[in-house]
């Protein structure tokens, strides 16, 4: 698969990466468990990577830089450019809808045909 790295640390040399299908994310591990290039992958890197799914979460394995920083400075300026509107702005509210039967059209308890049995 191929993807574009959103984040990085590089202490950590872990990362999360844009994947090509459009799916989940995928998160590259710690050092521990994946060979990593020297300089370690930055923001903006489009990255080439074997996918695998473990517990509900894309892991990238045997990574490789494809091209650096191809997409990261146009990428997270132009992320950071953006106006924030209302439209953007999280409310700490919820706008509920209280739930009101129609009583004009509801139907009385449905009949089924059955006859008690008196005994």
């Amino acid at each position: 698969m191929i993807g574009i790295i959103l984040w990085s640390d590089l202490s950590d040399q872990k990362a999360v990466i844009w994947c090509e299908d459009q799916g989940d994310l995928a998160y590259l591990p710690g050092c521990e468990n994946v060979t990593a290039p020297d300089p370690f992958f930055d923001v903006g890197d489009v990255v080439e990577f074997d996918i695998q799914t473990q517990r509900n979460m894309r892991l990238a394995l045997n990574p490789s830089r494809v091209a650096q920083q191809t997409a990261g400075t146009s990428l997270t300026d132009s992320l950071r450019s953006v106006p924030m509107t209302q439209d953007h702005v999280v409310s700490n509210t919820a706008k509920v809808i209280p739930f009101r039967p129609d009583h004009a059209t509801s139907v009385g308890p449905a009949k089924t045909g059955r006859r008690k049995l008196l005994g």
